[in-house]
């Protein structure tokens, strides 16, 4: 009787193993068809598919999410006498996305903008032992797209009103993206926001700055971004390939502001 007892005991105990071992399997060929495992955890992980950043600190100017890293904090961006409020109308979640173009004004052209934001950022990387950035003009309509959006719909944020993410604004656009970032780790993309003014006083690090070129304008914003922990980690990233810098410029009560988002994979 003992014997039958520990033979059947056996067969459930080796039963259960093999169940293990197949959901076992089964869930890591699923982590691999979904997208590859996720990246370490950091201080922001996304959660979900690249969606609601854990801990976006956004203080008025700045904005850095990815899937490994998300926070922000800065001051670039708050004006330093009565800040405006932005305006515009509801052009963001109906504008079809493949028709953002670039904005200027008389002084500011914002392609070349968006390329002296880019130079000055694979500088940076440069002088800290990274490679350059690649521009990506397939991924170039997303950061154009959400600084447009930002700025139409008056929020400052990854994400929008309606709840639209940064996944969402990379499928908005059939933007397919896939970075190594390990053995069976992979990054899906990654965003830095900044708003600021040209030509009028900005409160930055305790103190006061103004740009009166397109080429300090591209600085500051970098430097903003560099001086922020979280910014400057996603923007140092050593695994990321391509970037896409997008900006957005209107008035508001005779001043310029500035919207720049920046897009990585």
């Amino acid at each position: 009787m003992f014997r039958w007892l520990f033979r059947t005991l056996g067969w459930l105990l080796s039963l259960l193993v093999r169940l293990a071992f197949v959901v076992a399997v089964v869930v890591f060929a699923a982590s691999i068809a979904f997208g590859g495992l996720p990246v370490d955890g950091g201080v922001g992980d996304l959660l979900g598919d690249l969606g609601v950043p854990a801990d976006v600190g956004d203080i008025g100017a700045l904005g850095a999410v990815d899937n490994d890293s998300a926070g922000g904090v800065g001051g670039i961006g708050s004006i330093v006498d009565d800040e405006a409020d932005g305006s515009g109308g509801t052009a963001g979640a109906g504008t079809n996305a493949s028709t953002v173009s670039a904005s200027e004004t008389s002084e500011l052209n914002g392609t070349k903008l968006e390329y002296l934001i880019h130079r000055n950022v694979n500088e940076e990387r440069a002088e800290r032992g990274k490679s350059n950035l690649s521009f990506d003009t397939d991924l170039r309509p997303v950061a154009r797209y959400h600084s447009t959006d930002m700025a139409n719909r008056s929020y400052f944020s990854h994400v929008g009103p309606d709840g639209e993410t940064l996944a969402d604004r990379y499928r908005r656009f059939d933007y397919q993206c896939r970075v190594k970032t390990g053995t069976l780790r992979y990054a899906t993309g990654g965003e830095n926001i900044l708003y600021t003014y040209y030509d009028a006083p900005v409160s930055m690090d305790n103190r006061t700055v103004q740009y009166d070129s397109q080429e300090e304008l591209a600085h500051g914003i970098v430097n903003g971004w560099m001086n922020s922990t979280s910014h400057r980690k996603n923007l140092l990233k050593p695994y990321w390939e391509n970037e896409a810098i997008g900006v957005h410029i209107e008035q508001i009560d005779g001043r310029t502001r500035v919207y720049a988002t920046q897009n990585f994979c």
